[in-house]
């Protein structure tokens, strides 16, 4: 009983600490110096581009993204589609239109 009673404390401890840290809203950003289909290594079978999902409902767009590839994290931008001027390996900007689906090629960078 003392065994379980030490280890839910711990737990609990451990629960509370990483509640209280601050939440990031997506990976820190993996900084290249390449965009799209320029990142894409000989061998790798991942997209970097998706001229397809442009015209897509923009969160149908950030799973096809996620699902094709797994290295990267789909980014939904406001309507002004202001993003950080860093380039990243790991992000796809999604720029909305008005009616909520991808504006521009998505791609990685």
């Amino acid at each position: 009983m003392k065994i379980f009673l030490f280890s839910f404390l711990i737990f609990i401890s451990q629960y509370l600490f990483i509640m209280s840290q601050p939440k990031i809203p997506y990976p820190p950003c993996d900084i290249c110096s390449c965009t799209g289909n320029a990142c894409q290594l000989p061998g790798d079978p991942y997209p970097y581009e998706w001229p397809e999902l442009v015209g897509t409902e923009i969160i149908h767009a950030k799973y096809i993204i996620e699902h094709t590839n797994l290295r990267v994290t789909g980014i939904v931008l406001n309507s002004q589609c202001v993003k950080l001027s860093d380039t990243c390996c790991n992000r796809v900007w999604l720029c909305p239109d008005e009616h909520g689906f991808v504006k521009y090629l998505p791609k990685v960078g």
